[in-house]
């Protein structure tokens, strides 16, 4: 009986024990819960102080950088937008070229050397003083170095031209052009500097595309040299014009430029696109030949008061000349045709080297060139005839061997130039030879003829 009573009071115990050691565990784990809750708070409440300190912080950083932004922009210069470029970049575009990405400032060079060789010989001079004579000569006519590009901005653009020649015993360097322009819009642009006379078509045109060797005696009397002063010009659809007032405009013969009259140079030019417009080129060797036609008019007025007798023009220093030309350019296919009429007015003075009276002067040609192969082989031909109202050549100091102005020192009244031409391209314009053979009959103001004959052949390289 006492060894069940024993045995039964165990489960009891047991019971008992597990009730008390739960109950202490559940208060100890509730001791630990609130102690982690309240360590956590603690954490909590601490990286809030933490984050409004770093807040802080970042403001007064912001404030500091703020303000040294500020001191830095009111103490020191930025450099302007226009110098801050990326690196410059080269290569060849129609020209060696150097120019940086946003293309204000740019560099191009260009490059033309013609050599050629001339026969010429007269008959029939004697009459006139002169002596009969035959030459054969080889020449580095033309030597050019072009520089061009803009400053600062596109619109603003340079232009300069370097020459040396051996023709009548040339050997030195000639500064040629040297111009600025400002293109304001299309309508307007302004030159300043030494620049080509836009008075005639050929002369304008670029000298390495000419459709014969050299400019005819029509040209070379009638047209005009450089020009030292300023010029407006622009194009308002088909219409192009141009109007400078320069320093008296010297012959293409005459070196010197500077002024020596009260009065200024005039020249007011337009030209139309009556179709496709014709360009600067009087033959075009594109071996596709010209799909739509090209036709466009050229005319211009002028008033010069010569300073500088001049053999070319027929002018004596002192002489007031008014003039006009006129072109009307067409091509298509592989046919180029040009006509030109050209006439000055001489007023009379009193005070020249030889006094005379007003007199008029007029001159005209035509020239046509057509391709037998496409963009490689070209005949042409060209009639041209210069009529002189007075004999100033002695008095210009006229002594031209190939007749451009007139026979050696002496005048003529008419001089006709009839040319054949053949031209072969091996690369275009760029790479060329050309050939032409010219017989020149002229009649003198005594009435009695003469004739010369002239054989030129050129070859070509440019770039």
């Amino acid at each position: 009986m006492r060894h069940y009573e024993k045995t039964a009071r165990l489960p009891l115990l047991c019971c008992a024990v597990a009730a008390a050691t739960m109950v202490a565990t559940t208060h100890a784990q509730a001791e630990t819960d609130a102690t982690t809750t309240a360590e956590i708070k603690a954490l909590r409440h601490e990286l809030d102080l933490q984050r409004r300190v770093t807040r802080k912080l970042e403001k007064r950083i912001d404030h500091l950088a703020t303000r040294a932004h500020h001191d830095r922009l009111a103490n020191v210069k930025s450099p302007p937008p226009s110098t801050v470029r990326s690196l410059p970049n080269a290569g060849y575009d129609n020209g060696f070229f150097i120019r940086d990405t946003p293309s204000n400032f740019s560099l191009n060079i260009n490059g033309l050397l013609q050599a050629r060789f001339t026969h010429f010989a007269t008959e029939n001079t004697a009459a006139f003083g002169a002596v009969d004579h035959t030459s054969n000569n080889f020449d580095v006519y033309l030597g050019r170095l072009y520089f061009s590009g803009n400053v600062v901005d596109p619109s603003i653009r340079y232009w300069f031209t370097l020459q040396g020649t051996t023709v009548a015993n040339g050997s030195g360097i000639t500064l040629l052009d040297a111009e600025v322009s400002k293109t304001f819009n299309p309508f307007l642009t302004v030159e300043a500097g030494r620049f080509w006379s836009a008075y005639t078509y050929e002369y304008y045109v670029s000298i390495g595309k000419y459709l014969f060797p050299d400019l005819s005696a029509a040209e070379w009397a009638f047209s005009l040299g450089r020009q030292i002063g300023v010029r407006a010009s622009g194009k308002a659809d088909k219409l192009g014009y141009s109007l400078s007032v320069t320093n008296s405009v010297p012959g293409s013969d005459v070196g010197f430029t500077e002024n020596t009259r009260s009065q200024l140079a005039t020249v007011l030019h337009l030209d139309y696109d009556i179709l496709a417009p014709y360009g600067y080129q009087e033959t075009d060797p594109n071996p596709a030949g010209v799909r739509s036609p090209e036709l466009s008019l050229w005319a211009s007025g002028m008033y010069n008061d010569v300073a500088y007798a001049s053999a070319f023009q027929n002018d004596q220093a002192g002489d007031k000349t008014f003039g006009g030309t006129a072109s009307l350019n067409f091509r298509y296919g592989f046919l180029s045709f040009q006509g030109s009429a050209y006439f000055k007015a001489t007023e009379a003075n009193r005070g020249a080297l030889t006094p005379h009276g007003a007199f008029n002067s007029y001159g005209w040609q035509e020239q046509l060139g057509y391709y037998l192969l496409p963009g490689r082989l070209e005949i042409a031909e060209r009639v041209d005839q210069v009529n002189w109202g007075a004999p100033q050549i002695p008095f210009a100091g006229g002594s031209q061997s190939q007749w451009y102005p007139g026979p050696t020192n002496f005048p003529y009244k008419q001089l006709t130039e009839m040319t054949g031409g053949i031209n072969y391209y091996f690369a275009g314009h760029y790479a060329k030879v050309q050939g032409e053979y010219s017989y020149m009959p002229g009649i003198g103001f005594n009435g009695k003829t003469f004739n010369g004959q002239r054989l030129l052949v050129q070859t070509q390289v440019q770039f």
